[in-house]
């Protein structure tokens, strides 16, 4: 009887294995060919830009990398079973685009805004973020502006960086700027860090960037309280969002998917309190 017994236990536990590998294999084979390829690697290929944008992302004391971004592109690999790797070859928000563009990554999760021009190249998801568009101005300048004084060409200048979505917003709220600030023109920085700083010496109006960079920047700065003033854009967010191959649409779907349930698992609460809580 005991032997008997013996013999039916390890046959229901072999079909249970058996049912265990099955399923398992079964799953595997059924993943849409997108996704699979990526499992099937064995890592997540993430862009990100090699120049510093915190909080979304920077090296810490130990040269880690770190960031709001760099905790999403950890998480999103742990759902897929897999490791991440970061591929930082672009200096700029325009390049890390189109490494996901030319099968470089298979995401960019680095501050990218998700815009209608490059919405013409890659995929993006549902925004995970979305900062209103600010400045930060010079608080003597914008004194003397309000005051109707005019100041000289060469000091009338708001910086946007160099091959950004700021480059499409300027444009797109022109309107704002002129009716706000007059005779103004924008130019052109491959360093945020030196246009803030150009600000912060009175050497130019403003800096046009979005409102969690700006929070982060005049909170690490202690002279930015005293010398510059942040300003809301009206009515002008930045959709901060994850972009996407336009051959990958099943990655993208379940992309959306993590980002939904970010906001209901407490993922989103946990990275607001790490990085954002405390730079406003």
């Amino acid at each position: 009887m005991k032997l008997l017994f013996k013999k039916m236990y390890l046959l229901l536990y072999n079909l249970f294995l058996f049912s265990i590998i099955f399923s398992h294999f079964q799953i595997k084979a059924e993943l849409p060919s997108d996704i699979k390829h990526i499992i099937s690697r064995g890592k997540l290929i993430v862009a990100v830009n090699s120049v510093d944008y915190p909080p979304f992302f920077y090296h810490n004391k130990d040269n880690k990398l770190e960031g709001y971004d760099i905790d999403i592109a950890h998480d999103i690999a742990k759902y897929l079973g897999i490791a991440v790797e970061f591929n930082q070859s672009a200096n700029t928000f325009k390049g890390v685009v189109n490494l996901v563009e030319n099968d470089k990554a298979d995401l960019a999760i680095s501050a990218i805004s998700g815009t209608l021009t490059r919405g013409l190249i890659v995929r993006f998801s549902d925004p995970y973020v979305t900062p209103n568009q600010s400045l930060i101005l010079n608080r003597l300048l914008e004194v003397q502006i309000s005051n109707h004084i005019k100041i000289a060409p060469s000091k009338a200048k708001i910086a946007i960086l160099n091959n950004s979505s700021y480059e499409d917003f300027a444009k797109q709220n022109y309107d704002y700027f002129k009716n706000n600030f007059g005779d103004f023109s924008f130019v052109k920085y491959d360093s945020l860090e030196q246009a803030f700083s150009d600000v912060l010496d009175g050497n130019i109006l403003g800096l046009y960037v979005d409102e969690i960079y700006a929070n982060y920047m005049t909170y690490a700065n202690k002279k930015a309280n005293i010398f510059t003033h942040k300003r809301i854009v009206q009515e002008a967010i930045d959709p901060i969002s994850i972009a996407v191959n336009w051959k990958n649409p099943n990655l993208a779907y379940w992309v959306n998917l993590y980002i939904r349930r970010m906001k209901f698992n407490g993922k989103e609460k946990i990275l607001y309190n790490k990085y954002l809580r405390d730079k406003k």
